[in-house]
């Protein structure tokens, strides 16, 4: 039965849009609602977005110590956009801040009063404007302008989205009738996941004297720096381990930070003195992402 009426609707969609469009036209979604409003037909990327950093965004207990209990206006723009630019940051908002970075922060434009996305849909809810610029790194720049710098520099032709948004094929749309007006989609990701990097992802050699040792790392799979950030204070650490017939006798390490971080393809060298003789070293890499309180183990290899 459902598939007779969807039949029907696609019959009416073709000889009569405007039509369509007047009878579902929802007037409120131009008015820049809650996310919680978008739910009602993107229920799995309202779900995945509820999951994310970008709906803490204004709410976490990091961000109010951060700010004073928002007594500093400084990172509203990012935490709160109005909407997201290219080429600057975005204003901040004054509406639904609980929400963070909302589905209308990117996806809503007042210059087409519509809606935009990457993809060209029928959508009688509200209007939709096909935008490119939704597949590149560029959609990022506005807020994440040192990290998409860096992503320039490394020449990579990986997207932000590659990482942060993977896609799957799937409907964008889960309200019936709306969900039969469309063909699978590569869906993605809208939980943003950071990800973390793989063995594969660093070139480290060790040139070992007898109570030192010289470690060269270089970042060769993510292309950006690690660790990266506009805000925030993101950690990674080098650690060295020396052992001696068996036993641990001595570690240390090095850390890294926005300022100072692992530039993609370029061999960072760092020196490790143990306290006494040593015939094996262990080095690890760990992060520790701003809002996590412990460190994750990213690698570990023998000398």
């Amino acid at each position: 039965m459902r598939k007779i009426i969807s039949l029907f609707l696609l019959s009416i969609l073709f000889y009569s849009c405007d039509s369509l469009f007047k009878v579902f036209q929802e007037e409120d979604l131009l008015e820049r609602p809650p996310a919680k409003r978008c739910a009602d037909c993107h229920r799995d990327i309202y779900n995945q977005w509820k999951e994310s950093r970008h709906s803490l965004s204004w709410i976490s207990e990091g961000y109010k110590k951060a700010t004073q209990n928002y007594k500093k206006t400084k990172c509203f723009s990012c935490h709160i956009p109005y909407e997201i630019k290219i080429e600057e940051k975005p204003h901040w908002r004054k509406k639904h801040r609980e929400d963070g970075i909302n589905c209308v922060s990117c996806h809503f434009k007042d210059e087409t009063k519509s809606m935009h996305g990457p993809y060209d849909v029928f959508s009688p809810p509200h209007p939709s404007t096909e935008d490119k610029t939704y597949k590149t790194s560029k959609i990022c720049l506005g807020c994440h302008q040192e990290t998409y710098k860096q992503w320039l520099v490394s020449k990579s032709e990986k997207q932000c989205q590659d990482c942060h948004m993977p896609a799957k094929k799937g409907s964008l749309i889960q309200k019936f009738p709306f969900e039969y007006l469309h063909f699978p989609k590569d869906v993605h990701n809208h939980s943003f996941p950071t990800g973390i990097a793989k063995d594969n992802d660093f070139l480290i050699k060790v040139e070992k004297n007898q109570t030192s040792i010289k470690v060269y790392i270089t970042n060769t799979g993510i292309p950006h720096n690690i660790p990266t950030a506009d805000n925030g204070k993101p950690k990674l650490y080098l650690i060295a381990v020396f052992y001696k017939d068996g036993k641990e006798i001595y570690r240390d390490f090095e850390m890294f930070f926005p300022k100072k971080s692992l530039a993609y393809n370029r061999e960072y060298i760092s020196e490790f003195i143990s306290v006494e003789p040593f015939d094996k070293v262990k080095i690890i890499l760990e992060r520790k992402l701003s809002w996590e309180k412990k460190r994750e183990k990213i690698l570990e290899k023998e000398f």
